[in-house]
């Protein structure tokens, strides 16, 4: 059927089943539906959150059709890999009946990079809470359109760039390690002062992060052979 957007079609025009005008939209709405494989990350207690496996990555708030997904996936630990088709259904989003698990388990390396993904695509978009606006037309609603804008933050410039001017004079120490704890206060005050920069500050922060993580194996080799 999802190969064949023609046959849905045939099906709304000639509505065999006597459907009303409300219940046809929704079956209207399912062209936009959304095939593929995607993570279950977490259990909420609206809908559980499926993560898209390509990109891009988005999250989807999956409602079970009868039962939680925790139920249909009997609690197995999360993440879960699945084969799925998302549709639209009114003001949510369910998935057809059929889920397909794949019998794969995730070490801790690949656990920590899913997360990752989850984290940026839910700062970066939200969570897709539906696919349809109340037209039966495409229209994405997400979690951060029900979230408050956010107050700006001050302008941290200028005791930022005093925090700088103050490391920078703090060179003289009695040993090794207070040098190596000066230094990376001063790597990490000047990597925080480059992310507020109005132009270049995501090259220039990466620049200067180097020259942190310089700093940090400096004081751990120090720390690490004291403990020896």
């Amino acid at each position: 059927m999802y190969g064949r957007p023609d046959l849905l079609q045939q099906y709304l025009a000639a509505n065999p089943d006597r459907f009303p005008t409300d219940e046809l939209l929704i079956v209207a709405g399912w062209r936009l539906h959304i095939a593929g494989d995607f993570y279950i990350m977490k259990h909420l207690k609206s809908f559980s959150v499926l993560m898209s496996a390509k990109e891009p990555t988005r999250l989807y708030g999956v409602v079970g059709l009868y039962d939680p997904l925790e139920v249909v996936t009997r609690g197995a630990p999360l993440p879960v890999l699945v084969k799925a088709v998302l549709l639209p259904f009114r003001d949510r989003i369910i998935y057809d009946g059929l889920l397909n698990t794949y019998r794969l388990s995730f070490g801790p390396g690949i656990r920590s990079s899913l997360n990752e993904s989850y984290s940026r695509a839910k700062e970066r978009d939200g969570i897709i809470e539906a696919l349809i606006g109340p037209d039966g037309q495409a229209q994405l609603r997400t979690t951060l359109s029900r979230k408050a804008p956010a107050k700006p933050a001050p302008d941290w410039r200028p005791a930022v760039d005093e925090i700088v001017a103050q490391t920078e004079k703090m060179r003289q120490t009695d040993t090794k390690l207070q040098a190596a704890a000066l230094g990376l206060l001063r790597a990490a005050a000047s990597l925080a002062q480059a992310t507020l920069l109005e132009q270049g500050a995501e090259d220039e922060a990466t620049r200067r992060l180097k020259t942190a993580r310089t700093a940090m194996t400096k004081l751990e080799k120090l720390l690490y052979e004291q403990e020896w």
